[in-house]
């Protein structure tokens, strides 16, 4: 049988020589009583337990777990509970707003309607709009492209509205040199 001198608890393994409460090494004998009738005599700790002894004797926090700090451990008065977490909604999607294409649109559509339908009754007046809607149009793309958008509108407002300006250029020109030729 043997025993921890620490704690006098015993032992009736073999192959146990450790205290299972406090990590002392077990002794081999009787149990040291409080009347003093048998006291064991004191054990020298073998050379190849003295790298154990660095171990720490007390466990700071004994059937619970701590988060670990420099120290190695968090001391219970340390210690904060818990909070559950709570599952909260992920965030809705960034909203990204499409360039507005409005100017360069209208533009396109003014020089379209210029070049097919004014040659009867509007006569230059939807050329020059588109003209000028479409270069505004352009000069807010180049300033803000990340809000204004719709380019290639744009450049077909300014061709045709430009197209429609040359048609009643050439033709007022015609009238022109044909009043003074048979005139």
């Amino acid at each position: 049988m043997k025993y921890c001198s620490k704690c006098n608890k015993q032992y009736y393994e073999s192959w146990v020589t450790f205290c299972s409460d406090d990590g002392t090494v077990l002794t081999d004998g009787g149990l040291s009583s409080p009347e003093g009738a048998r006291q064991p005599p004191p054990v020298a700790t073998p050379d190849s337990e003295q790298a154990t002894m660095w171990l720490p004797r007390e466990i700071p926090n004994p059937g619970g777990w701590t988060a670990p700090d420099e120290r190695g451990w968090i001391a219970p008065d340390e210690r904060q509970p818990l909070q559950p977490a709570v599952w909260q909604a992920p965030p809705p999607p960034v909203q990204v707003k499409p360039p507005s294409q409005s100017l360069a649109i209208a533009s396109m559509i003014t020089g379209l309607l210029g070049l097919l339908v004014g040659s009867f009754c509007l006569g230059p007046i939807p050329g020059v709009v588109a003209l000028i809607l479409g270069l505004v149009a352009l000069s807010q793309i180049r300033k803000t492209p990340e809000q204004t958008g719709g380019k290639p509108f744009a450049l077909v407002g300014v061709i045709t509205g430009g197209l429609s300006i040359l048609f009643y250029g050439a033709l007022i020109i015609y009238f022109i040199v044909a009043s003074i030729v048979f005139g």
